[in-house]
């Protein structure tokens, strides 16, 4: 075997309507045909990603673009309290990071052996699923802890800082979210063929791609997602 091709998950979708109905072409559903991009089409990705979150950022810290007035909220009637609250929460994943290193992290079940019999797997994936719930409970118990940590410490900045800080949170989060969609998005555009042999992309660049029919263009996109998974599923 090829040790190449065995990292090269493959799929394919087929295009439904808004009814959930199969989209016929020529007498036939369309499907299209997608495998995970290699890692030159990924920095390609990567870096469209970042650019446009760099560009989405400069605009909502414009005060006069009418992009930062669109997205960002007005704080005129949000008093301190609300303020650090959602300081705190746009900061959860990072307090999250913070939370899984101060844990003391619970006892995983032993390996299994190459022999082990039936009732000892039953176990194992009993012990597995054990394990992860009170991993979680741990984790969410402490980032309480921080949450409440870190609400109090904000409540401590005068407004003036308190607004700045809230508006800087928002700008990132959104900027995250604008970079994951870009690179998701091309990561779709490359990985993603009209035909089984994947010679031919889809779309003959990304714009057709972006500019496409909002219901097919999440169709393509979560079929790739959904290859990920399974290819890390995989290799797990």
């Amino acid at each position: 075997m090829d040790l190449e091709n065995l990292f090269k998950w493959k799929g394919e979708i087929i295009i439904r309507d808004s009814k959930g109905e199969p989209v016929i072409l020529r007498k036939k559903p369309l499907v299209l045909y997608q495998r995970i991009v290699g890692d030159a089409n990924i920095q390609i990705a990567r870096q469209k990603a970042l650019k446009a979150s760099a560009d989405l950022r400069k605009e909502l810290r414009d005060e006069d673009s009418d992009i930062q007035a669109a997205f960002l909220p007005e704080v005129e009637g949000i008093d301190n309290e609300r303020l650090s609250n959602s300081v705190a929460l746009n900061k959860i994943l990072e307090l999250r990071e913070v939370a899984e290193q101060n844990i003391t992290q619970p006892r995983k079940p032993a390996a299994l052996s190459g022999s082990a019999s039936l009732e000892e797997q039953e176990k194992y994936q009993q012990g597995w699923e054990d394990y992860q719930k009170e991993l979680e409970t741990r984790i969410n118990g402490e980032l309480t802890k921080h949450l409440e940590k870190e609400r109090k410490q904000l409540m401590e900045n005068p407004r003036e800082t308190l607004v700045q800080m809230f508006k800087e949170t928002a700008i990132n989060n959104l900027c995250k979210s604008e970079m994951l969609r870009v690179f998701n998005s091309w990561c779709a555009y490359f990985g993603t063929y009209r035909d089984k042999a994947m010679e031919n992309r889809a779309f003959n660049s990304f714009e057709k791609f972006e500019n496409s029919a909002r219901e097919l263009k999440g169709q393509i996109i979560g079929g790739y997602l959904q290859l990920e998974l399974s290819g890390e599923d995989i290799k797990n």
